[in-house]
């Protein structure tokens, strides 16, 4: 009997695990928007293999930018800067999405909540030394 039950609670708790993986989504937090940009915008796609391309931007420090993000790859991915306070949300296969910020000076990490390892790198350039 017991051991029917720890069966039991070990099954129902490996679906939850692997019903929580399949779960790629997110929400919208932050100046964000669907679809492409409609002005002037830093482009990045999330490509096959969950990574950013380029998966380095160097942006200038204290400016408002857009960056606008296709995902090129088959599955969902979504576009998180933590340090500023955003994520796209969901960004299915296909999809485009914006997202729009001030840059911070220094390194800024951006990521997909969805892919442990899918980062990259926002270089806030100062202009003045450019």
């Amino acid at each position: 009997m017991r051991s029917r039950i720890l069966a039991r609670v070990v099954a129902v708790t490996a679906l939850g695990v692997a019903l929580a993986a399949c779960n790629n989504s997110s929400d919208p937090v932050g100046s964000v928007a669907a679809g492409p940009a409609t002005g002037d915008a830093a482009k990045i796609q999330a490509a096959d293999g969950n990574r950013f391309t380029p998966a380095t931007l160097e942006l200038p420090a204290g400016e408002e930018v857009t960056i606008q993000i296709t995902n090129s790859d088959d599955a969902a991915h979504d576009f998180a800067v933590e340090a500023a306070g955003l994520n796209t949300g969901t960004i299915q296969a296909g999809a485009v999405a914006t997202a729009t910020f001030t840059v911070p000076e220094g390194t800024t990490k951006f990521k997909c909540t969805f892919h442990r390892g899918m980062t990259g790198t926002i270089k806030g350039v100062d202009q003045a030394q450019g």
